[in-house]
C-alpha cells in the first residue's frame, strides 16, 4: 500500500511539473513579447504614416508610451479589422499598397496587449521616421495651383463650385502625381481635378458647377483618399498629359452646414523629365453610372449598372478603378466578363465607408479586350439599421449632389493595351523619384521601395538617393534576426541593389519578413512576403 502511495504523489508531482512547464512556457512566450523588437517595427511599417503629430490619424503612435496609454483601442481596432482601414476585399481582387496586416502581425499585438504591454529594452527599438507635417506629403512639387479663397454658400442645398486656374506653363508636361491639399478638411466633401487642354475656359468662380462641360479629369480628393501617384522610371512611364496654356479646374463640393466656412484649396502636381522612351497616358472616366433611382424610407435597394467596351475599340489595360456612393451606400463590387465569358473581379467592396474611399490601382494590369461588358453592383440600406443614415427618422432618399442624396458611380483607370501589360511589375517602376503610398506622409527624399513584392526568389530595394554603402537587416515577425548583409554597395546614381532569397538560408517560402534598411544614417522600414 505505501509503494502504491508513493508511485500515485510521484505520479502526481510529474504531471503537475509537466503542465506547469507548459504553462510557463506559453507565459514566457506572451512576455517576450515587446514593444521594442515586436511592435515598433508593425507600427512604423503600418500605422504611423497617419497616426504621427500632425497626421491624420486623431492619436499618434510614436512612442512607447502613446501606444501603451491607447493599447486597448489598437488591440480591438486591429482584432476587428477596422485598422488599418482597406476597405476592399482581398479574397476578391489585390491591388498595390494594400493597407493591411498579416494574421501573425494582429496575433503578435494581441498577444502583447495581453501580456501587460512590456516596452523591452528601448535600446533594441527601431529610430522612428520622421514625417513631413508642413507642407505636400509628396515632396517638392513641380507646380502648385491655389483656388481663391471662398466661403462656402451651402445653407439648404449643397454648395457646388469651379474655379478655373490659369496653369501657366509655356511647354509640355507629363503627370506622374497629383496631391489634392484641401484648405479646410471639415468642409470640403470632394474635389475632383480637370485640364481644359485649350485654355478656352474663363478663369474666374462659377457658381452651380458640377464640372466642366469639357475637361480631362487628371485628380481627385474625397475622404480617405491618397494621393493619386503613377509608376514610372526613364524608359517606361504611366501618367496624364498636361499641356502648356492649359487652364487647370477644380470642382469643389461644400455640404450643407459649411455656409460661411472659408476654404482655399491647392493642388500639386509632379512632373515626369522630358526625355522618356514611351509614355503610357491614363484615361480616367465615370464609365458606370446610374442616376435615376431611388431608396424608400425604411427599405434597402440594390442597384446595377453596366458598360461594353465597343466592338471597334481597341483593346485596354485596366490600371485601377475608384467606386463612390454616399452615407446609404453598404457595399460595391464591379466585375468584368468577355465575349468568351471569361470573368474577372475587378473590386468588392463588402462594408462601405463614406470616409475611406479612394482609387485603387491593380498589382497587375488587367487586359479588357472588345466587347468585353463591365457590371457594377451596389446596394444600399436606408433604414434605422444604417449607423450613417443621416435621417432621423429615416426619409426617402434619391440620386442626387447632395451628400445626403445617394450616387452610384465606378471611375475605371485605363490605357492603351501594350503585349506583356497583363504581366507588367509596376511596382518595379516606382524608382523615379516619386513616394510610394504606405509611406505617404514620411519625407520625400527618405523613402525606399522593395519589390516585386509578394516575390519567391528575388527582390530589389531601391532608394531615390545616391547612397554608396548600405545595410540590410531581415527579422521574423516574432522580431528574430534572421539575416544580416552589410557593406552593400551600388555606384548607381540612385541607390538599387539585387537580393537573392536562395543566398539567405533562414528566409523560408510562405513567411512574412520584417526588413530595416540602413542608408545614408537613415533607416527604412519594409515588409517583404515571401511565397
Amino acid at each position: 500500500m505505501r509503494s502504491f502511495f508513493f508511485f500515485l504523489i510521484s505520479l502526481l508531482f510529474f504531471c503537475f511539473s509537466f503542465v506547469s512547464k507548459q504553462e510557463t512556457s506559453s507565459y514566457n512566450s506572451v512576455l517576450t513579447t515587446n514593444y521594442s523588437e515586436q511592435i515598433a517595427p508593425i507600427l512604423y511599417a503600418n500605422c504611423t504614416g497617419c497616426h504621427h503629430d500632425g497626421g491624420v490619424g486623431p492619436m499618434s503612435f510614436m512612442n512607447y508610451q502613446e501606444v501603451f496609454n491607447n493599447r486597448f483601442t489598437i488591440q480591438a481596432s486591429v482584432l476587428s479589422g477596422q485598422m488599418p482601414p482597406w476597405p476592399p476585399d482581398t479574397t476578391y481582387s489585390r491591388f498595390r499598397h494594400e493597407r493591411i496586416l498579416s494574421s501573425q502581425e494582429i496575433s503578435i499585438i494581441d498577444d502583447w496587449v495581453n501580456g501587460g504591454a512590456m516596452e523591452g529594452n528601448p535600446a533594441l527599438a527601431p529610430t522612428p521616421p520622421s514625417y513631413n507635417t508642413t507642407g505636400p506629403q509628396l515632396g517638392t512639387p513641380d507646380l502648385t495651383l491655389s483656388a481663391p479663397v471662398y466661403s462656402s454658400n451651402a445653407f439648404s442645398n449643397d454648395d457646388y463650385v469651379c474655379f478655373t486656374i490659369p496653369s501657366q506653363l509655356l511647354v509640355d508636361k507629363k503627370i506622374k502625381a497629383v496631391e489634392v491639399v484641401p484648405g479646410n478638411l471639415e468642409i470640403v466633401h470632394h474635389c475632383l481635378v480637370y485640364i481644359d487642354p485649350t485654355g478656352s475656359s474663363s478663369p474666374g468662380i462659377q457658381n452651380d458647377c458640377m464640372g466642366p462641360s469639357s475637361g480631362v479629369l487628371v485628380g481627385e480628393f474625397a475622404p480617405g483618399s491618397l494621393p493619386i501617384t503613377y509608376p514610372g522610371d526613364d524608359n517606361m512611364a504611366f501618367g496624364m498629359e498636361f499641356p502648356a496654356n492649359s487652364n487647370v479646374i477644380l470642382a469643389m463640393h461644400y455640404p450643407v452646414g459649411s455656409l460661411n466656412m472659408v476654404d482655399s484649396t491647392k493642388v500639386h502636381f509632379y512632373f515626369y523629365p522630358d526625355q522618356i522612351s514611351t509614355f503610357r497616358e491614363i484615361q480616367i472616366e465615370p464609365s458606370i453610372m446610374n442616376f435615376n433611382f431611388c431608396i424608400p424610407a425604411n427599405q434597402t435597394k440594390s442597384v446595377s449598372g453596366s458598360y461594353q467596351i465597343p466592338a471597334n475599340s481597341p483593346a485596354i489595360s485596366m490600371y485601377g478603378v475608384f467606386p463612390h456612393m454616399h452615407l446609404l451606400g453598404k457595399n460595391i463590387s464591379t466585375y468584368s466578363v468577355s465575349n468568351s465569358g471569361d470573368t474577372t473581379n475587378l473590386i468588392n467592396i463588402p462594408d462601405w465607408d463614406f470616409e475611406w474611399q479612394g482609387a485603387y490601382s491593380f498589382e497587375k494590369m488587367k487586359k479588357v479586350s472588345p466587347q468585353t461588358t463591365i457590371y457594377a453592383n451596389a446596394f444600399y440600406d436606408n433604414t434605422t439599421a444604417n449607423p450613417h443614415n443621416p435621417n432621423t427618422p429615416p426619409q426617402t432618399v434619391c440620386a442626387g449632389f447632395n451628400t445626403t442624396d445617394e450616387m452610384f458611380i465606378i471611375y475605371y483607370l485605363y490605357t492603351d493595351y501594350m503585349p506583356g501589360d497583363e504581366d507588367l511589375d509596376l511596382d518595379s517602376l516606382m524608382n523615379n523619384g516619386m513616394v510610394s503610398l504606405p509611406s505617404i506622409g514620411s519625407q520625400h527624399q527618405n523613402i525606399a521601395k522593395i519589390f516585386p513584392n509578394p516575390t519567391r526568389d528575388n527582390f530589389t530595394i531601391s532608394l531615390n538617393e545616391k547612397c554608396n554603402e548600405a545595410k540590410l537587416e531581415i527579422y521574423t515577425i516574432e522580431g528574430k534576426l534572421i539575416h544580416l548583409k552589410e557593406n552593400i554597395t551600388s555606384s548607381n546614381s540612385t541607390f538599387s541593389y539585387d537580393f537573392n532569397i536562395n543566398e539567405m538560408p533562414n528566409v523560408k517560402k510562405g513567411n512574412i519578413y520584417l526588413c530595416q534598411f540602413y542608408a545614408n544614417k537613415k533607416v527604412h522600414y519594409l515588409k517583404l512576403i515571401v511565397q
